[in-house]
């Protein structure tokens, strides 16, 4: 049903991305706001002490890999769960962006996993403004998939369906 439906294009590729980008600073703010409590639980039951760290966020910010890794882990799990789930983020649902397979079908685990590694934060995207994929961004090319833009009607049936679950 989508093999065939108009590839996405570069700008409306970039405004998913920056709504997507909005609710990724929430996700953010909340999985930091985890990570505090985490810190504070473990410092109440002596697992950890904060006693050469002037507050919870001095901890954190002394182990800032670690807490860099989690942030991570917390935007792939966003991107890898929408995109496994229906092919649509919240920013690619509001434009009618869908992510399948080059044939249509639905996107795989692994695939998603390689277009999340090979999108380079989105950098992958300019390759549709330099023409070397027609229509491919990088990621796209190299995890076997496309975004295709949804009719109205298309949006519809698959945005009923999905609340239908």
């Amino acid at each position: 049903m989508f093999a065939d439906a108009p590839r996405a294009g570069l700008i409306r590729r970039l405004a998913a991305m920056m709504y997507d980008w909005l609710i990724l600073a929430a996700l953010w703010m909340a999985s930091m706001a985890l990570a505090l409590a985490l810190v504070a639980l473990l410092n109440a039951v002596s697992i950890i002490s904060l006693a050469s760290y002037t507050d919870h966020a001095d901890f954190i910010a002394q182990h800032k890999v670690w807490f860099q890794l989690y942030s991570v882990a917390w935007f792939c799990w966003f991107y890898l769960y929408f995109w496994c789930r229906g092919g649509q983020t919240l920013g690619m649902r509001a434009w009618r962006l869908l992510l399948v397979q080059q044939n249509g079908q639905a996107v795989t685990l692994r695939q998603a996993i390689l277009r999340a590694i090979t999108a380079l934060f989105g950098i992958g995207n300019l390759w549709l403004w330099l023409r070397f994929g027609k229509g491919l961004a990088l990621q796209d090319q190299l995890s076997n998939t496309q975004v295709v833009v949804l009719t109205k009607e298309q949006s519809k049936l698959i945005n009923l369906h999905k609340t239908a679950r």
